[in-house]
């Protein structure tokens, strides 16, 4: 018993070191509605997800889907050191997907980490970052 007591402080010490904290904000957001925000830690699952799988699956560290008002959203995360990206859309009618037009066009609110533009999804490369201990976000909607 005394020999579990002496490893408590290294144990407590090593599982500090397995998490890292992410903080994101998301800025911009002109319609309440509902936010969809993935941190991704897999490049196929980032470069494939269309909005339209509600809810966390491999590929994805974590997310939020929660009730907004317009202007900021602020959320931390613990999460294993990596390198992620994340993928936030706004959905104003809240039907769980990203609505798009005809030509596949968002309608609503969306967004990558460093902000990352491309015709579809950017690339993992453009909107990856890498989280060590401590990690801010800022995604411009």
């Amino acid at each position: 018993m005394i020999k579990f007591f002496r490893s408590l402080p290294f144990l407590l010490c090593s599982f500090q070191l397995s998490a890292a904290t992410l903080d994101v904000e998301i800025q911009g957001i002109s319609e309440g509605g509902v936010l969809h925000l993935a941190i991704y830690s897999s490049k196929e699952v980032f470069e494939s997800d269309r909005g339209d799988k509600p809810g966390l699956q491999a590929g994805i560290e974590a997310g939020v889907v929660e009730k907004i008002d317009k202007g900021t959203y602020k959320g931390s995360f613990e999460i294993p050191p990596g390198t992620y990206a994340i993928g936030v859309y706004v959905d104003e009618n809240e039907n769980e997907k990203l609505d798009t037009n005809f030509l596949g066009i968002p309608k609503e609110q969306f967004g990558f980490s460093n902000n990352a533009k491309a015709f579809g999804i950017p690339k993992f490369e453009a909107a990856s970052f890498v989280v060590d201990t401590y990690t801010k976000v800022q995604i411009g909607l």
